[in-house]
């Protein structure tokens, strides 16, 4: 008595793994990178909206690890500031890293949530790992799995 069994379509599953994991991380990862960047440019401080417009995200991956990850750097000077009680003004040549000033120092934004980068990604967690699992798992349906 012999039994036997077709892994035919399982192998074929197997080899079309890798490239089904990368196209859904690929779509996922873009969708979170766009989806982050947009909510953040929404939160975000807005001065004279050069902080919006310098807020980027990017998916890396090295080692074992992938993801998205998102910053901002926006710099302000050199400037003329005057004074409102006595007029005078003061020349400042130098320029600083506005961004770092509002997100991480006590600097004082005129509207929008000062952690912009990090409030987004939390509020949005659970949702962003929702799109990720059904990406994943579209990509292995059509695997073969």
């Amino acid at each position: 008595m012999e039994f036997n069994l077709d892994l035919s379509q399982l192998n074929q599953a197997l080899e079309r793994s890798p490239e089904a994991i990368s196209r859904a991380l690929e779509t996922g990862l873009t969708d979170i990178k766009n989806d982050w960047r947009a909510d953040a440019v929404d939160m975000a401080p807005i001065d004279t909206g050069n902080l919006r417009r310098q807020i980027y995200t990017e998916i890396f991956s090295g080692g074992n690890e992938v993801g998205v990850e998102a910053g901002a750097n926006s710099t302000r000077g050199p400037s003329v500031l005057t004074s409102q009680k006595t007029g005078r003004k003061k020349y400042n040549d130098k320029r600083f890293n506005y961004a770092y000033y509002i997100h991480e120092s006590n600097g004082k934004a005129v509207t929008g949530e000062k952690k912009f980068l990090e409030k987004s990604a939390r509020d949005n967690q659970e949702k962003w790992r929702q799109w990720l699992e059904r990406e994943l798992s579209a990509e292995f349906r059509r695997a073969g799995w």
